[in-house]
């Protein structure tokens, strides 16, 4: 967690003066944005396409043990575009209660390991169900807001 608080301080600090007047007023904690997270919220996910354009889709996304996992479907364009490039930009939000923007790289996991099994079990509990496969997303930059 101490990783991620200082993403979220380092992101603030290196911000433009705009996007550091917007997220600095109230943004979450690590341990919020961590809760934020494992709630049934709005999570949308932004991959890169083979020919440079963005692609946004509805994501799982959950933590375990303070790493974030995407849920992935081998059939779908996420899956193809996160082959091809890991950037990955995540977008939590809890309508006008908090936000979340993360942008960082998303690694496969080897579905046999023990930590996907761990994913996959707290993915069936959060959604119901589980997804082919899951990938580590590793944020590097992070702006957050909640309301007062």
């Amino acid at each position: 967690m101490a990783d991620l608080d200082s993403i979220l301080k380092q992101s603030l600090a290196n911000a433009s003066s705009h996007t550091r007047r917007v997220y600095s007023q109230n943004p979450l904690t690590a341990s919020e944005l961590i809760e934020l997270a494992n709630s049934r919220v709005l999570t949308i996910a932004a991959t890169v396409r083979p020919d440079g354009r963005p692609h946004l889709s509805p994501s799982d996304l959950i933590v375990v043990d303070g790493v974030f996992y995407l849920g992935v479907d081998e059939a779908t364009a996420r899956y193809r575009n996160i082959k091809q490039n890991p950037a990955v930009s995540v977008m939590l939000a809890d309508g006008w209660k908090s936000q979340a923007i993360l942008e960082g790289d998303a690694q496969f996991l080897d579905v046999k390991s023990g930590t996907a099994k761990a994913v996959f079990e707290a993915q069936k509990k959060k959604y119901g169900w589980v997804t082919d496969v899951l990938a580590e997303f590793k944020p590097i930059k992070a702006f957050t807001w909640k309301a007062k």
